[in-house]
């Protein structure tokens, strides 16, 4: 029996190098390559163990942190849009608010 290694090339776009080399350091663990070609800059990767949705789920957080909406993940010849819904804003807790101090505080 022979056993067939697939894999899929994955590139997502980047607004500059630095965002780039962001996203490269988030993606360290699958080894991923910075690029850039003129002033257009991209991550590369390969994905040997379908983790896609890891992949995804790490690109959508990256864009939060940046502050970009969207960008392009080309997988192998397809070539979908990534979307970064708005970060959740957490409660501070039972008490605040956003106008002032609360009563025990100095």
């Amino acid at each position: 029996m022979t056993t067939v290694e697939t894999s899929r090339r994955i590139r997502v776009d980047a607004p500059d190098a630095p965002t780039a080399f962001a996203l490269e350091q988030r993606l360290a663990h699958l080894h991923p390559a910075a690029v850039g070609r003129g002033t257009d800059w991209c991550v590369e990767l390969e994905d040997f163990d379908d983790r896609l949705d890891e992949i995804t789920a790490t690109v959508e957080h990256w864009l939060r942190e940046i502050g970009i909406r969207s960008t392009q993940m080309h997988i192998d010849r397809d070539v979908t849009t990534v979307v970064a819904d708005p970060a959740e804003q957490g409660s501070l807790g039972s008490g605040y608010d956003d106008t002032g101090v609360l009563e025990h505080e100095p």
